[in-house]
């Protein structure tokens, strides 16, 4: 005790200049919350395609640097389905959601929501779906499905259920005849059953089965290009608001050097960064819904839009 005696003076010393107590620094957040006071809220909506902690791993530095470079301050707004983050969207309880093409065309369906930005994953303004099995499967192509369990992720995604059903169709297969449709809610959760053979095949987005090619999967298929993801606004949004994202995500990276690109350290989905789009760069999507859903595809409960039940 006696040798701390020195040191505990000299620390004590250092915050007592002028007679004022220690205390300490500022923290960071603290700082930027200080910023952020008085700029009105923007409700920023996004689809629980992963675990809560992972959702915002992912998605709240984007949410960070909307809030640095606009004059709103941006909320990350988890739903728990497709279907909710469209009823959210419409009714304005959130300005703007990131959404899948199918569930875009949803949302404008139902109340007229508007694709303005599109993102650039990999550099691309498209992605891919993949029909994946177990590493050692004795399944070589599509053909050899027939009679088989497939996992799907959510009825309205489009890589993970819309475009693989498809993919089967055009293989000469009918999804909830000639093969068992299951579905999981998630890309991840509908892989993880062909690892535990609850299924013999799945279909998930390029990202998340370029994953699982290192846990035991491989790609018997792949798509054709698929429309990237949308920033869909809710009709009720302000154009200072939808000018401002756009300024910041497209407008500012454009005046940025290389090295400076606000988006490369951020999760690799983001990375790419963020270009413009409108409503008709998903009109391809749209036909391809009506061709494998049926008529109303855009408009019916999603219950009705799954395979025939299994028999």
């Amino acid at each position: 005790m006696r040798r701390l005696a020195p040191l505990l003076a000299a620390v004590l010393s250092v915050g007592m200049l002028a007679g004022q107590p220690a205390r300490p620094p500022a923290s960071r957040a603290a700082t930027q919350g200080a910023l952020l006071t008085g700029k009105p809220l923007a409700r920023f909506g996004v689809v629980s395609f992963y675990n809560p902690r992972l959702m915002y791993l992912k998605y709240q530095p984007l949410m960070d640097y909307l809030s640095a470079h606009t004059p709103w301050r941006f909320e990350l707004a988890l739903s728990a389905s497709y279907r909710e983050t469209v009823d959210r969207l419409c009714r304005g309880d959130l300005q703007l959601a990131y959404l899948g093409p199918l569930t875009h065309l949803r949302a404008r369906q139902q109340c007229g929501a508007r694709a303005v930005l599109r993102l650039n994953t990999r550099g691309r303004d498209t992605y891919s779906a993949y029909i994946m099995v177990r590493q050692h499967s004795l399944i070589r192509d599509l053909g050899d499905l027939r009679g088989r369990r497939i996992a799907f992720g959510a009825v309205l995604s489009t890589s993970s259920h819309l475009v693989p059903r498809a993919m089967l169709l055009d293989a000469g297969l009918r999804p909830g005849r000639d093969v068992r449709c299951r579905y999981y809610a998630h890309h991840e959760r509908a892989a993880r059953a062909v690892l535990l053979d609850e299924a013999d095949a799945c279909g998930v987005r390029d990202l998340v089965g370029d994953q699982f090619k290192s846990r035991g999967l491989r790609v018997i298929a792949e798509s054709p290009p698929i429309p990237n993801f949308s920033l869909s606004f809710a009709p009720s949004s302000s154009p200072e608001l939808l000018a401002a994202i756009r300024d910041a995500l497209v407008d500012r990276p454009a005046r940025l050097p290389a090295a400076d690109q606000p988006f490369r350290h951020m999760d690799e989905e983001l990375s790419g960064g963020f270009a413009p789009t409108s409503d008709a760069a998903y009109a391809p999507v749209a036909a391809l819904a009506a061709r494998v859903l049926g008529d109303g595809a855009l408009t019916r409960p999603v219950d009705t839009l799954m395979c025939v039940p299994e028999r």
